[in-house]
This record gives C-alpha cells, structure tokens and sequence, in this order.
C-alpha cells in the first residue's frame, strides 16, 4: 500500500514518547502513588473538532471510569501495574475505537529505570458516512510492554469489515 497523508496521520495514532506532567485524570478511584505505574495521554482527533460529545470509558479489573475529554480531545488516565485495561472511545456520527493497554511487564528492566510510565498518543475518529458501512473488527490497536526489558510494545489494526446486519427480515 502506498503512504497517503491521511495513512501517516492514522499511524500518529501510536506517535507514543516520553512526557512529563499530567493534566485531566480519569474520574472515580485513582490508584495511590505506590500502585500507578502507566500514565496515558491521549489526543482525540475528530472531523469538526468539537469534543464535547467524546466518551472515553476505561474498563480495568471489570470496573469501568470515564475519563475526563478537555474541549482540545486531551484526556489523562492512570493505570495500576499488572493489568488489563480497555480504553473504548467513542463520539456520535463517528466509529467507536477501543485501545487495549497491557502494563504486566511495564515494571521489567534493569536497577534504576523509570519505573513510572508516561505514553502519549492520538486517536483518529473517523466519521461513520465515510466508512462506507465498515466497523472495525476488534481493538484498533494495543499498547504493552516486553516481558525481558519493560520497553514500550506497541500494535496497530486498521483493518475493516462490513458491519453486520442486525435488521430482522419479514416475509
């Protein structure tokens, strides 16, 4: 496949670095001090740039929080080491994205590494009448961390599908 402008832009989706400094935090019980060990950043980018209708539910050990959307499509969450979360992103008119963030090796590594995580990334939400009736199968993609090292592990998925059909036929 040839890289187009927009393709680049979708991979920015995973454009993760290092950062300094939190800003919204998911609502609802946040872990102490002792037990955090991921901070996610995310960027949510959508056709009208009007975020206020964003919802981001984050679902870690079967409890679910909602995160905090700032007008910008910044939103801040905090995981505990050891776990599963799923972020599900969603927005009207636009296809739901979910993240699925693994931190069971993110405390791996050598004496004297960064033992709290700070990941920046964006989220691309593509509007629904463009997707020309496509959903996406499952996660878009997945953030983990190698079970030797702790070094950041990062997957993308932006395949489609045909969404099904759910209507019943009458006779």
């Amino acid at each position: 496949m040839k890289p187009t402008a927009h393709n680049i832009f979708q991979l920015c989706f995973f454009a993760v670095a290092l950062a300094q400094g939190t800003r919204a935090m998911a609502s609802g019980p946040k872990p102490g001090p002792a037990t955090e060990a991921v901070i996610l950043t995310g960027w949510l980018h959508a056709d009208n740039l009007n975020m206020a209708d964003v919802t981001v539910a984050v679902e870690v050990d079967g409890t679910v929080v909602s995160a905090i959307v700032a007008e910008n499509g910044h939103f801040t969450v905090s995981l505990p080491a050891n776990t599963e979360a799923v972020l599900r992103i969603e927005k009207p008119g636009h296809l739901p994205k979910e993240v699925v963030v693994d931190t069971r090796f993110v405390k791996n590594g050598e004496v004297g590494q960064q033992r709290k995580r700070h990941l920046n990334f964006a989220v691309i939400l593509d509007p629904v009448r463009l997707m020309g009736g496509l959903v996406y199968p499952g996660p878009v993609g997945t953030i983990g961390f190698d079970e030797g090292g702790g070094c950041v592990a990062i997957a993308h998925d932006g395949r489609r599908v045909p969404a099904r059909r759910q209507a019943l036929m009458e006779f």
